[in-house]
């Protein structure tokens, strides 16, 4: 059994578009369910002990990045320097594979007149490529993905039922049945250290595509777990849109 955990970088608003990060990213992370509990788990929480003296803490992209609430240590260059180092280490040792989709929220508006939401576009293509990603093993998927409002559960949940009740040309219902198997929301506050793995990723993933000429350290870990074939992984585990 393989278990997917899923986060986003970003929000899904086409309102109002923060021109300076107008990018939607949904990222998702599987493991192995039985190595993510008995190997992924207890090295994050031995990490966040390490670092933080308390295995509660969340790992939080946005926190980490401005250094604020229990990060605010990490405004010392010197244990913010050991920390990306250490964390990157144990980011490469652990066996996972990414899959992701990143939409620029400008580009999309441009491109179509009445867009749909750029989280259930995101969530589709990743659904589909789960699909393509687990091929002919008999393998089977869970997913687990961070909760928002009740409504917008919802209206995923919606968006998951319907890519299993329909027919497309790629896929049979009976294959994709066979393959994903349970969709279930965490909160935040359940320190669900999957979660946290996923949300680390999403926003490095975010900032390559608005500009893959910049200097991005963390792409560069990241990039190696994005799932590939024949080392390409753009529209293999990373789909970008429009």
């Amino acid at each position: 059994m393989k278990v997917m955990f899923l986060d986003e970088s970003g929000d899904h608003s086409l309102e109002k578009i923060d021109l300076s990060y107008p990018m939607f990213v949904l990222a998702g992370c599987i493991f192995d369910m039985d190595y993510y509990i008995n190997t992924v788990e207890p090295a994050i929480n031995e990490f966040k002990v390490k670092h933080f003296n308390n295995s509660n803490i969340i790992l939080r992209s946005y926190d980490i990045r401005k250094q604020k609430g229990s990060f605010a240590c990490l405004v010392d260059k010197k244990k913010q320097d050991f920390f990306n180092e250490d964390f990157n280490k144990l980011f490469s040792s652990l066996d996972f594979n990414i899959i992701a989709a990143a939409i620029n929220k400008t580009h999309l508006k441009k491109q179509y007149s009445d867009p749909d939401n750029p989280y259930h576009l995101c969530f589709r293509f990743i659904l589909e490529r789960i699909i393509m990603y687990l091929g002919r093993s008999k393998e089977k998927l869970i997913i687990r993905i961070e909760s928002r409002e009740t409504h917008n559960d919802i209206k995923l949940a919606e968006v998951y039922e319907n890519f299993r009740s329909q027919t497309t040309y790629q896929f049979a219902i009976s294959e994709i049945h066979s393959k994903i198997v349970d969709l279930s929301f965490n909160q935040k506050v359940q320190n669900v250290v999957g979660m946290q793995i996923a949300d680390l990723v999403a926003y490095p993933i975010g900032r390559w595509v608005l500009n893959n000429i910049k200097e991005n350290k963390p792409f560069e870990f990241i990039k190696q777990k994005i799932h590939s074939k024949n080392n390409i992984f753009l529209n293999y585990g990373l789909k970008v849109f429009p």
